[in-house]
């Protein structure tokens, strides 16, 4: 099979491979397809129980902590119902998204695309459905959920007395078998259902998909020399339009966002009718001198280094775009900008989770700021900013005298 690498658009004849192998392009060393066995029954396996872990956890008890004799006791669904009724729909809405909508949607479409009813769809229904897949998995943050959690948990013990309920571990559990699902959908495999991809011939192999004025797909990955896509009906372009400009002005977006992101406060703990309230870095240095060194750090990392390291590597790609001598290790660096991006929602996550678990009355409570409300402005301005750059037109004047 021949195919166009999404970072350097190299056309490379992937020949047939064995079980739990993958093509990596070897021109830049980005991934392009694994093979597996046994896919289709691995897919629901994982996606029937990671929804009946998800479901596990959303009533039962999550957290539950004491202080002054008084206790509170919260489940995954009372804090998002509270989290709407008392303070921030948005936020409300981002935490609903992450803990219930977005799993149970990809786990229901997996055990769709995985029986016999997949085959009963008409075409236009069934492409809508996989291009969905295209759309939604790469949202996924119930990884940082997690993370965001035990952070919280730590802060939490400082305050008051905690325990980790069922519904707890039931999440833990959920995410594991989550993760593992995303890892096993392979989209490639449903398009093919639909249409198989169409193929160059293979002497052009070697040489990149706009020099033989082929278009590829940058939802189903179909390569064809038509501006709509034969196989999903998308759009097609040799390269993203205006992907510089795009890219600049949400980053630069971004870090004017991220100014009062910094110096406003993101949550104000109210212990004892005494107001405390935390911006970003008040919040790392007070978990620093209280010994939590290794939450310092994690938050320190994810919520002030890498919106500014993003920053910075995206600008730095931008330049290289006039004249780049080394197009290996740019497309390293974009990889690098894909990984890092979600991480830096920690710290929103954790402020969800203090809001909503932290209802004591007058003893402790925790509530929003508007800090956390341009925090996230940002984070979501950095995402977009990194998914509008395209990759491949750092190798387009390397490739020049092909």
């Amino acid at each position: 099979m021949i195919l166009a690498c999404k970072q350097c658009d190299r056309l490379v004849n992937v020949a047939q491979l064995g079980a739990q192998q993958r093509a990596n392009c070897p021109n830049c060393n980005a991934h392009l397809i694994t093979c597996r066995q046994n896919l289709s029954q691995w897919n629901m396996a994982f996606a029937v129980t990671s929804l009946l872990f998800l479901f596990a956890s959303l009533y039962p008890s999550f957290i539950s902590f004491s202080q002054h004799g008084l206790v509170q006791e919260i489940s995954l669904w009372q804090a998002c119902v509270l989290l709407s009724e008392k303070y921030n729909a948005i936020l409300a809405g981002l935490f609903l998204f992450t803990i219930l909508i977005m799993p149970v949607y990809v786990c229901t479409l997996t055990l769709i695309s995985h029986s016999k009813i997949w085959s009963t769809l008409s075409l236009s229904l069934a492409r809508k459905l996989t291009k969905s897949f295209s759309y939604i998995t790469p949202l996924n943050l119930a990884d940082i959920f997690l993370v965001a959690v035990l952070v919280s948990a730590f802060k939490l013990m400082s305050l008051a007395e905690l325990s980790l309920g069922y519904g707890f571990w039931a999440y833990v559990l959920f995410v594991i078998c989550f993760i593992e699902l995303l890892t096993l959908i392979d989209e490639s495999e449903l398009w093919e259902r639909q249409q198989c991809q169409f193929e160059p011939v293979p002497h052009v192999c070697g040489q990149t998909a706009m020099l033989n004025k082929l278009r590829q797909c940058h939802i189903c990955n179909q390569l064809s020399r038509s501006e709509t896509c034969p196989r999903c009906e998308a759009k097609t372009y040799f390269r993203k339009p205006k992907s510089i400009e795009r890219a600049s002005v949400w980053m630069l977006t971004a870090l004017i966002l991220l100014i009062p992101a910094n110096f406003l406060p993101i949550m104000d703990t109210i212990n004892l009718g005494q107001h405390t309230p935390a911006t970003i870095f008040s919040g790392i240095v007070i978990m620093w001198e209280s010994g939590s060194y290794p939450i310092a750090t994690i938050i320190f990392v994810a919520s002030i280094c890498i919106p500014i390291i993003k920053a910075i590597l995206l600008f730095y790609l931008i330049v290289q775009t006039n004249k780049c001598r080394s197009p290996q290790r740019a497309s390293q660096l974009y990889r690098l900008l894909e990984i890092i991006g979600k991480w830096s929602m920690i710290d929103v996550f954790v402020v969800i989770v203090l809001v909503s678990l932290v209802q004591l009355g007058n003893v402790l409570t925790v509530e929003p700021q508007l800090g956390i409300v341009f925090f996230t402005a940002m984070v979501l301005c950095q995402m977009i900013a990194v998914h509008s750059f395209d990759p491949r037109i750092l190798w387009d004047k390397y490739h020049a005298y092909e």
